[in-house]
């Protein structure tokens, strides 16, 4: 639901055609008490287009699953798409024709759903929240709330949310944003924590719903980190990331295969 905010998302900037970076993440319960996975970025740019590749990796360091992130024109609303080798799960956006679809497939053995998406002004999809982040970030680091269409793809449709600093956050050097469903009933879903580092917009944590789901298909809440900065990686790393096969169970996940 919520978690297709966050992810991937990193306050990062590639300037140079070609170049590609790697950063790592892990992801603990949300009392610090046990790793659930860990999660590898690979992000690159070639004529125009940036593309971000997401392993999520068991706690062994084996990938169960992947997201494949192209942006073009507006990175703020990128196509996508998201597979969970071990429930079968998949979900994305993607263009067909003249038309963009947004799709979810709840298991291996289920159908696609898929509705024709029309991207609202200022819409964000999935890692488009980084650059909906640094767009507005003298505002949001200022204290103004910011209310925007948010894609939940395994609803099919936008909702409105609201992203404000935290301002008792209580270190100078890191902006804390929360974001939450802007509508009077927010109130009955958890918001995310979403932490940067105020010099660098670099993402250094959230705390909240994730991309990676149980075996009854709810979000799992975490504690995600992503310790260091990026580091230089080669055309190489980048096709081994996107061709890396997906196992099918994890133990500290906690998700079965599906049957």
């Amino acid at each position: 639901m919520i978690t297709r905010i966050i992810g991937v998302a990193a306050a990062l900037v590639l300037t140079v055609a070609g170049a590609a970076e790697r950063y790592e993440g892990d992801a603990y319960s949300l009392d610090g008490s046990r790793l659930l996975y860990h999660e590898s970025h690979f992000l690159s740019e070639s004529d125009g287009v940036r593309e971000r590749i997401v392993l999520y990796r068991c706690v062994d360091g084996q990938p169960f699953a992947r997201k494949r992130v192209l942006a073009r024109d507006d990175m703020q609303a990128p196509d996508f798409e998201l597979q969970d080798a071990r429930l079968g799960y998949r979900e994305g956006v993607r263009h067909r024709g003249d038309q963009r679809e947004v799709y979810v497939r709840r298991g291996a053995g289920a159908s696609e759903q898929a509705a024709v998406l029309t991207v609202p002004e200022d819409g964000v999809i999935d890692a488009g929240f980084d650059a909906y982040v640094q767009r507005h970030w003298s505002e949001l680091s200022g204290g103004a709330t910011r209310r925007f269409a948010f894609l939940v793809p395994s609803r099919r449709a936008f909702y409105t949310f609201k992203l404000s600093r935290v301002a008792d956050a209580g270190d100078a050097r890191i902006l804390t944003l929360r974001l939450a469903l802007g509508s009077w009933w927010g109130f009955l879903a958890p918001h995310i924590d979403v932490n940067y580092d105020s010099a660098t917009h670099r993402l250094l944590a959230f705390d909240g719903l994730t991309n990676i789901r149980d075996g009854d298909l709810n979000n799992l809440s975490a504690h995600v980190v992503f310790p260091t900065a990026p580091v230089p990686i080669d055309a190489a790393a980048m096709q081994s990331a996107r061709e890396q096969p997906l196992a099918v169970s994890c133990e500290a996940v906690g998700a079965p295969a599906a049957g």
